[in-house]
């Protein structure tokens, strides 16, 4: 039985007053890798300030030189585990110049995690028929609801609006009147939310590999992804062409990939276990050479050449957190087969050679999820009054640049590009100068400012082709 506390003194200074405190009332105790830990109890359910309610874990990484402010510090996701993060010293980001707070997204461990069975009985691969869509539907809402058994009421308020509105309650107890904020990849949306909520409390903020909540449906979800995936094939199949590195050097990949997927079709390439490959397995072929030139490219060879996988077959797989938050905030529920087998041709017209691989196939797996949609996918009210630098790779494969684009515009927020194929691009001296001299003077790149490629970085062509939005 999970432990449900009740309303507290800390849960009601989270309701926002008017002033800050101006002190901090939290007791810290160190923790981790010189770091401080606390706990500050909130509502499972914000629209209910004064009922049940539960502990969330907050880190603190004091700053190593003259600190600029308070900098919340968002992992990606989703459900990012930010205070442990931080407690462990492996986070990424600003690090010296700023007082750091990470707090544990909701459901990610501590007093209250997310509790799920290990999924058993029968995998659903890619649906071919309205029966099959339906027993996916089914599966999945079975699974689901043991999830919510064991874990508790939280398991309906895992949505990412409800953990801006507990990062305001952190920041209200920590008596600060503003902060700073650095997101990365699904923290990102961690930071548009707290700063469409709470815009008056954020000084300055850097979104770095963003998310574009203004994605209206599954299948614009899944066409964005999956183009990003197929440009970044075609990335390889350039590469492979300028170098022996690749194992298919002086061969066209895509008629290689392409004849690797009808034989794998027609039932003739083997998984690990002797059995053909099934239809979802045969769309992650490209996933396993974009996410590994050099070795994705022996992949493909050995699948081409010997027609035996080195890998068992793949299935819709509900993750525990993952599932669980992306299906509250985003509208990914398909209303019968034939919205299923438009999303199908949408991804086929965005990606005909990767198709429906890694990143797509996340709107399936929130199929007969039911958990309300709490938190649905919408435009930004209008240009923000939050100072925010928005970083992004032109290739990312997860984040992809058109987001990046979208959301700078719709915010009226800096965008600062990296002409390459990185997934979080602080790190990249170039990006990680222009964005803390953003969050120290609030100085914003020039427009259309771009970052070059690493000439280090191994598996990026020099020359890379253009990513559209379409599809």
């Amino acid at each position: 039985m999970k432990r449900v506390l009740f309303a507290s003194a800390v849960t009601i200074a989270a309701l926002l007053p008017a002033t800050p405190a101006g002190a901090d009332s939290l007791a810290w105790t160190r923790c981790g890798v010189d770091a401080e830990c606390t706990a500050v109890t909130v509502p499972i359910d914000w629209a209910r300030p004064d009922g049940p309610s539960f502990d969330l874990e907050v880190t603190r990484r004091k700053a190593t030189q003259p600190s600029k402010g308070v900098l919340f510090y968002g992992e990606g996701g989703p459900g990012g585990p930010s205070a442990t993060v931080l407690k462990e010293n492996s986070h990424g980001g600003p690090r010296s110049d700023f007082d750091l707070i990470g707090v544990n997204a909701r459901g990610m461990g501590g007093a209250y995690p997310i509790l799920c069975p290990t999924p058993k009985g029968p995998q659903n691969d890619l649906p071919s028929s309205p029966e099959e869509l339906a027993k996916l539907k089914a599966d999945n809402a079975a699974y689901a609801a043991e999830c919510r058994k064991l874990t508790g009421p939280l398991y309906d308020h895992l949505d990412t609006a409800s953990n801006a509105r507990d990062l305001e309650a952190v920041r209200a107890a920590l008596g600060v009147p503003k902060i700073y904020f650095y997101g990365r990849s699904y923290g990102t949306l961690l930071g548009q939310q707290y700063a469409e909520l709470f815009p008056q409390r954020i000084e300055r903020m850097v979104l770095d590999s963003t998310m574009d909540h203004s994605v209206p449906d599954g299948a614009a979800f899944a066409a964005a992804e999956a183009r990003g995936l197929e440009v970044h094939f075609d990335n390889f199949g350039e590469w492979c062409a300028q170098t022996e590195e690749c194992a298919l050097h002086g061969r066209d990949v895509h008629a290689v990939l392409r004849d690797v997927q009808k034989r794998a079709e027609a039932g003739e390439i083997k998984d690990v276990f002797g059995e053909p490959l099934n239809a979802l397995t045969v769309d992650a072929l490209a996933s396993e050479v974009v996410f590994d030139w050099k070795g994705g490219s022996r992949t493909l060879k050995e699948l081409a050449d010997d027609g035996i996988s080195g890998y068992g077959n793949e299935y819709i797989s509900a993750s525990e957190t993952l599932t669980s938050v992306l299906c509250q905030d985003w509208n990914m529920q398909l209303r019968d087969f034939a919205e299923y087998q438009d999303l199908v041709h949408r991804v086929a017209q965005a990606a005909p050679m990767t198709r429906f691989s890694t990143f797509p196939r996340y709107v399936l797996a929130c199929q007969g999820w039911p958990i309300a949609n709490i938190n649905p996918p919408k435009p930004l009210p209008g240009k923000s009054t939050v100072p925010a630098l928005v970083l992004s790779s032109r290739y990312d494969l997860a984040t992809v640049h058109p987001w990046a684009q979208n959301l700078s515009t719709q915010a009226g927020w800096g965008l600062l590009t990296y002409d390459g194929s990185r997934h979080i691009t602080y790190e990249v001296p170039c990006m990680k100068g222009h964005a803390d001299r953003f969050l120290a003077t609030g100085e914003l790149p020039a427009p259309g400012t771009v970052c070059a490629q690493l000439q280090d970085q191994r598996q990026e062509p020099q020359r890379v082709h253009t990513f559209t939005s379409e599809g």
